[in-house]
């Protein structure tokens, strides 16, 4: 082999686990916000690709259709773990939305002309605060580590199938990472049903008190405290919510041979 096919060899190798490590953490929370340029990205990806290059064998790709198509398919692979790693982020912002509606919070999400998104309060804290738990808990850490070890259950050049058990094991990861989530907002949950308990019942006796004029204040301001009281239990949450993902990747990633 000559110097010029061992270039081309390497350079093919690096193509390669740019593909399944760019497709990863192209959707790695706090990486993939807009805020973070392109140059960034780009940067983060090739390094990465440059320490997995150790991890990607020969491949045997005669035309440049055939190395597309083996870029394509590690980049399918790299999105599917890059997708349940943004799963903790999506979660927390589920969850906050779902407390954000039942508080009166959801109508600041229709019109939102600063950050531009439809987030609201509660779901912007737990969305911040997730992002935060990700890196404090090694999650950047333990995504390069599965994809490195994709390779083993997934080797370069494996085909791909995707059977009805990739979506079931997928909607069975977000359904026990909702429940594993949730916990966080049912304190503001049951203070909203309390709350409202407690107005009905007194606009019921006292009609006159104009229960709605001083009601939706009172609540907010209990929901409040009892929010940012609850988000005391988010890291430990939240390391028990990276934990049921990070060992459900090798079902997902089973489901796809």
């Amino acid at each position: 082999m000559n110097v010029p096919d061992a270039l081309l060899t390497m350079w093919t190798q690096w193509l390669v686990a740019a593909a399944r490590f760019g497709g990863a953490l192209a959707l790695m929370p706090a990486l993939a916000v807009p805020q973070v340029p392109p140059l960034a990205r780009s940067v983060v990806v090739l390094g990465a690709a440059l320490a997995g290059v150790a991890f990607v064998p020969p491949v045997n790709a005669d035309t440049p259709a055939a190395l597309v198509f083996v870029l394509v398919r590690e980049a399918v692979i790299g999105i599917l773990i890059g997708m349940t790693f943004a799963a903790f982020v999506w979660l927390w912002e589920w969850v906050g939305e779902l407390a954000d509606w039942q508080v009166g919070f959801g109508f600041a999400a229709l019109a939102d002309p600063v950050m531009g998104t439809r987030v609201a309060i509660i779901a912007r804290a737990a969305t911040l605060l997730a992002g935060v738990s990700f890196f404090q808990l090694g999650g950047h850490h333990l995504l390069l580590r599965t994809v490195a070890e994709s390779y083993r259950l997934l080797p370069v050049g494996t085909t791909l199938r995707f059977t009805p058990q990739l979506g079931e094991a997928w909607f069975n990861l977000l359904a026990q990472g909702f429940v594993t989530a949730l916990p966080l907002i049912v304190p503001t949950l049951g203070a909203v049903l309390l709350i409202d308990l407690v107005l009905g019942l007194m606009g019921r006796a006292a009609p006159q008190v104009g229960v709605l004029l001083w009601g939706m204040p009172a609540r907010v301001i209990v929901c409040l405290f009892v929010t940012a009281t609850a988000l005391t239990a988010m890291p430990s949450l939240a390391e028990r919510l990276l934990n049921r993902l990070v060992t459900a990747i090798p079902s997902l990633l089973a489901a796809l041979r």
